[in-house]
């Protein structure tokens, strides 16, 4: 009976359109009310509290700033100016530019959300102006965009890592190769239709044009080499290096490139407070509903279901993966992880799934979920920049979205490529 009530009441206020936390908390406080034994409302707000009361959960509002920050900073124009001498001779010269700083950026906010609003404000009117199709352009900026969550730092990873209770050290380090490969495979997407298109190219960059760029974006690569450097060193926690981080960003923004003012930042911290607010209430009240689907026992039953159906880990893996697909048509990737894997999770280890590769697996299926529609929040956001229909943008991520399912394949059935540098590093005993 509470399970059927906690299932009508999600749908429910989900079809009238309530905010998401409302969703999970009415639909929650409904089945505990419903249960074959009282349990008292008081242990709500507890839950709630409880549910974010993480030293590690504290990185995901610096990281968030962080990326609010790069724009305000000028950090961004001089990441696109390094790509641009970087790649930008190569045949689709914006395209290739537009992929490499998606890649820089991620590196440094994590966020897809902010690479694309960032990197997509400047980069799509600037391709449009140069002769590329404006649908191309937005799908190319939006499944770019998609390395944020991937390449370290994560906001993806971070809350994987809390609700899974594993390493988010290792979970960054797991996330650098699946995150050149994707980046990688862009890339020749990118080319391939450029070249046959027929899209413009730069001049190469001379040494001394090349050393300008370099010489002008260093603080701002240098970030993530701080961020991993100091993971790896043992100097910070990921919390810590994410404070070092909007500390860092604030001092180049003032006195380095001195374009960041006190107007900006304060509007910076205030989109900021928005955003941290809406995170944190959709996390807490998740993670309500997660506890109550496991008082239910919903992850033993699913357990069950599945196990009955192969208990062959390769299968169960490509079942996941079509299902998280799937999910991520029409759910919202942090919900996703919050609601989804604490019923997932203790499916895995008696099948021998290591945690550390299914975290960076899920984080590529919910980055799949940013660019599919009807959802499909980061495409949403880059068809707007671009001034294109959503029906239009969709059809040209195609060929990305192919891209990156293959390179899902490759992670999913490959775990030596995602394990390869938290194994190298922890058995060289550098941690």
């Amino acid at each position: 009976m509470a399970l059927t009530i906690l299932i009508f009441l999600l749908l429910f206020t989900l079809i009238i359109g309530l905010p998401l936390p409302f969703c999970l908390g009415v639909a929650s406080v409904g089945a505990l009310l419903f249960f074959d034994f009282p349990v008292p409302m008081t242990i709500v707000p507890q839950r709630f509290v409880a549910g974010i009361d993480s030293f590690s959960f504290m990185a995901i509002p610096f990281f968030l700033l962080v990326g609010d920050l790069m724009n305000t900073a000028g950090i961004t124009q001089r990441i696109i100016r390094l790509s641009n001498a970087l790649v930008g001779h190569l045949p689709g010269g914006l395209a290739q530019v537009n992929v490499v700083s998606s890649m820089f950026f991620g590196g440094i906010s994590g966020s897809s959300s902010a690479d694309t609003a960032s990197i997509g404000s400047i980069l799509i009117p600037a391709m449009k102006k140069e002769g590329y199709d404006a649908d191309f352009s937005v799908a190319l900026t939006a499944t770019s965009s998609c390395c944020g969550p991937i390449i370290p730092p994560s906001i993806g990873l971070i809350l994987y890592g809390v609700i899974a209770n594993v390493s988010i050290t290792k979970l960054f380090l797991a996330g650098y190769i699946p995150g050149l490969l994707l980046g990688g495979s862009l890339l020749i997407t990118a080319y391939v239709i450029s070249k046959e298109r027929g899209y413009p190219t730069h001049p190469r960059a001379n040494a001394r044009e090349l050393f300008e760029a370099f010489k002008g974006s260093i603080f701002a690569a240098a970030l993530p080499f701080l961020i991993i450097g100091g993971l790896l060193s043992g100097v910070f926690t990921v919390t810590e290096a994410a404070g070092v981080a909007v500390v860092y960003t604030l001092f180049v923004g003032f006195f380095i490139y001195r374009e960041l003012t006190i107007s900006g930042t304060i509007q910076v911290l205030r989109n900021a407070v928005v955003k941290v607010g809406t995170l944190m209430s959709i996390a807490a009240s998740a993670l309500i509903f997660a506890w109550v689907l496991t008082i239910l026992e919903v992850p033993q039953q699913l357990a069950l279901a599945i196990l009955s159906f192969s208990d062959n880990k390769y299968i169960i893996l490509l079942m996941l993966n079509v299902f998280f697909l799937f999910i991520g048509m029409f759910m919202e990737p942090k919900a996703s992880l919050l609601i989804l894997m604490p019923v997932i999770l203790p499916l895995l280890q008696p099948l021998g799934i290591d945690l550390i590769h299914f975290g960076i697996i899920i984080i590529f299926n919910n980055v799949i979920g940013l660019i599919t529609p009807p959802i499909g929040i980061v495409l949403n956001l880059a068809a707007k920049l671009g001034n294109v229909g959503m029906d239009r943008a969709s059809i040209a991520a195609l060929p990305f979205l192919g891209s990156m399912l293959i390179v899902l394949v490759i992670i999913t059935y490959v775990p030596a490529l995602v394990l390869f540098l938290p194994g190298l590093l922890w058995n060289a005993h550098w941690m």
